[in-house]
């Protein structure tokens, strides 16, 4: 085997780098980065395969990596390569090492072009996005675009989007498809067959114009974005800022509205998509104004644990009718307010913001408690926005206030984080109930028992899962335990459930968050992080489920809480909470959740009903306190 080919089967073997070499990879990882980018900038083949060669020598001490390594490798040290692999093209390979630590598979260029040739303003040129062409099998079926494509079928088809800054280009689809094959590379395909195409105008030649692409599945899901820089002289840089979980676009819901975040020249730009087509606009607000709308659109729900009407959340399930209209009023006018404040209102406001505000507004209109809700998803790459408390409604009208217009309720909402670099490529297949194991974390002092006014809640949730699972649910009291199945997982759990109490760090982006078990004992965020860091990832890609109060990291990003950690770690999914949450109100919620979630429905669809169910029959709107993190259709057990 070739430097080259050495190079295309590492593309292939990236996503499972950071397991394979374990705590090492982070300064592994800078080194490699390193070693690719002087691939990329190299003149010749001699030095190319210099540093490929380099490459591999910083891999090959770890044990699990020459494991993975194909045996053609170290057999074409030796000898020449297998037949067919001389094919690749050091051009393809180079490309690929660059996109390799985004994952982005795609590529675009302008047909019929070469490289450059201007690109003359005002004449309308021909762009391609397809599946990148590189000629290692490996390396193909490995990469993320394989996961696109079902066990039972050849191919699979990807919808595209492309849009840029109106007052810069014109860009109208001639097609929006984009056809994957399984094991297929692209250069097994006829040039062209399957590639997506758009006429691109460009309106002004003295500069670079940035496009933005998005890729999703046909159900909706968003699968990547890729932000391209079109220079005058036609070369196209690209990346990858905005990247979900490998989760999103399981089957699943069809979404029925997207909003993804990404950047468009340092501006924040929201792209929206719903069954009737796309839209690009400008958020018109700083990170520190959205943070600010945010923390105002939280006074809302939070205003529901406080006072009298914090006393009857926290010793009753059922809430008055008088008390639920006081706090169905308060929480949708906050609501209302961040809703309008984010796609009606703001200084040179982008035409097109109040209309995905009215996309929004139609997708939950005919929501209720005799229709389903739709699934929409949300992309907020970093900004870390309660997008489940938006009221939406174009005004304010008292004789209709409805729950079901607050997204957290009216709708099946995905809130996917910002990809991490750290994340795992996570094995999230779905086991039969009878195979299902589960770490189940409590604090016991929950309970008060040595007190004259002791409770069972925790007694309670014990036994619920001693019933459901036996001994398959593993019961554990103490943060040291807990600090220990994390520094040394060895479990394949589906679910790690956590009933305890939570501290926030003093600031948004610190990590002193600390969990809080029987005994004083502790489980502190930035211990964790440094004595069971994402480099060694949960077995199992366990469903995780954060019953405590505040998980949720605070600010414009999500980079500083628990429920980033357990991603970075592996979690196919992570439930977490936005304010308080009552203890009494936790027990209830977990029991009808959990009761769900084991018969086989979706995380999405579990959390969604739960809250109906709360309001409808309880008049309890304490349901918003919980948001899903990952892909909505995540399923704990097989249906």
């Amino acid at each position: 085997m070739t430097a080259r080919d050495a190079a295309a089967e590492l593309v292939g073997l990236w996503p499972r780098l950071p397991e394979l070499v374990g705590r090492d990879w982070f300064g592994v990882r800078g080194k490699l980065l390193d070693l690719v980018d002087r691939v990329r900038r190299s003149g010749t083949d001699e030095d190319r395969v210099e540093h490929t060669e380099s490459i591999m020598e910083v891999l090959l001490p770890y044990a699990q990596v020459r494991e993975a390594l194909s045996e053609a490798y170290f057999r074409g040290r030796r000898s020449s390569g297998p037949e067919g692999l001389e094919d690749i093209k050091w051009a393809a390979v180079c490309r690929l090492l660059g996109a390799m630590p985004h994952e982005q598979w795609f590529n675009a260029r302008f047909d019929g072009r070469t490289r450059g040739d201007a690109l003359p303003a005002h004449v309308t040129h021909r762009l391609v996005i397809g599946v990148d062409s590189f000629a290692h099998p490996h390396a193909f079926a490995s990469a993320e675009l394989a996961l696109t494509v079902t066990e039972e079928a050849e191919s699979a088809v990807l919808n595209v989007d492309v849009h840029g800054p109106p007052e810069s280009v014109e860009v109208v689809p001639v097609r929006r498809t984009l056809v994957v094959w399984r094991d297929v590379p692209g250069l097994a395909v006829a040039e062209g067959a399957g590639d997506a195409a758009f006429d691109v105008t460009l309106l002004k030649d003295d500069g670079p114009v940035k496009l933005i692409a998005v890729v999703r599945t046909p159900q909706g899901h968003m699968r990547q974005a890729i932000v391209m820089t079109v220079h005058p002289s036609g070369r196209i840089d690209q990346e990858a800022p905005v990247r979900p979980p490998r989760q999103t676009g399981m089957p699943g819901t069809p979404v029925a509205l997207s909003l993804v975040i990404a950047r468009l020249h340092g501006v924040p730009c929201v792209v929206a998509r719903d069954r009737r087509g796309a839209l690009l606009a400008e958020l018109p607000h700083s990170s520190d104004l959205l943070g600010g709308m945010a923390e105002q659109a939280r006074q809302g729900i939070g205003g529901l644990l406080t006072g009298a009407r914090g006393h009857l959340y926290e010793e009753q399930l059922d809430i008055p009718d008088e008390v639920y209209t006081a706090d169905l009023r308060s929480v949708a006018r906050s609501g209302l307010e961040f809703f309008q404040r984010l796609f009606h209102e703001g200084r040179h406001l982008s035409p097109n913001l109040p209309r995905i505000g009215d996309m929004l507004v139609s997708a939950v209109a005919d929501a209720g408690p005799d229709s389903d809700a739709p699934h929409i998803e949300i992309v907020p790459n970093g900004l870390n926005l309660p997008w489940h408390l938006l009221y939406a409604a174009d005004r304010w009208r008292e004789d209709t206030l409805s729950p079901y217009r607050l997204l957290g309720i009216g709708a099946r909402l995905t809130v996917v984080p910002e990809f991490s670099e750290h994340r795992h490529g996570t094995d999230a297949t779905v086991r039969p109930a009878s195979d299902t194991t589960a770490l189940i974390a409590v604090n016991t002092e929950i309970d008060r028992a040595h007190t004259d006014d002791p409770r069972s809640l925790v007694a309670d949730q014990v036994g619920y899962w001693k019933r459901r699972m036996a001994d398959r649910a593993e019961i554990v009291d103490d943060g040291d335990r807990v600090a220990e199945a994390l520094r040394t997982p060895e479990r394949r759990d589906s679910l790690w459930y956590f009933y305890c109490h939570l501290v926030s760090g003093e600031q948004p982006t610190s990590s002193d968050a600390t969990l809080l078990f029987a005994e004083q004992k502790q489980l502190r965020l930035r211990d964790m992080q440094l004595d069971a860091p994402y480099e060694v990832p949960l077995p199992g890609a366990p469903l995780v489920v954060l019953n405590t109060c505040s998980s949720r990291a605070r600010g414009a990003t999500l980079r500083s809480d628990f429920g980033t950690y357990f991603l970075d770690k592996g979690a196919r999914a992570v439930l977490v909470t936005d304010v308080e949450v009552p203890t009494t109100l936790g027990a209830v919620w977990a029991e009808r959740f959990f009761d769900r979630l084991l018969a086989g429905t979706t995380l999405g669809e579990a959390l969604h009903l739960t809250a109906r169910e709360l309001v409808e029959s309880h008049g309890n709107l304490l349901c918003l306190l919980y948001t899903a993190l990952g892909s909505a259709d995540v399923r704990l057990v097989a249906a």
